[in-house]
């Protein structure tokens, strides 16, 4: 998170732009334009790495129940995408 990449072939800079082209496509599925694009890949980056980094932390002491609120969240963005994509 917040590395900065030693130049146009730096590994990290093309696994990263690989990762957002995948999302984006996924976006494009849901019919999410260009306008809304960005928010919409922040949303999706911010949500699954605080998911990954409470997960990694033993963020979630009080239940065992992490993967059941992982589908659980992909169900929420799967609804609010879908929303959006059919404005």
């Amino acid at each position: 998170m917040g590395a900065r990449f030693t130049g146009p072939d730096d590994p990290l800079l093309q696994s990263g732009s690989r990762v957002l082209e995948s999302m984006e496509a996924v976006l494009r599925g849901y019919g999410i334009g260009e306008q809304e694009m960005v928010h919409a890949l922040r949303t999706l980056r911010s949500t699954f790495h605080g998911f990954a980094s409470l997960q990694a932390s033993d963020g979630f002491q009080w239940s065992d129940d992490s993967e059941e609120s992982f589908a659980w969240m992909i169900r929420f963005l799967d609804r609010g995408l879908t929303d959006i994509g059919l404005r």
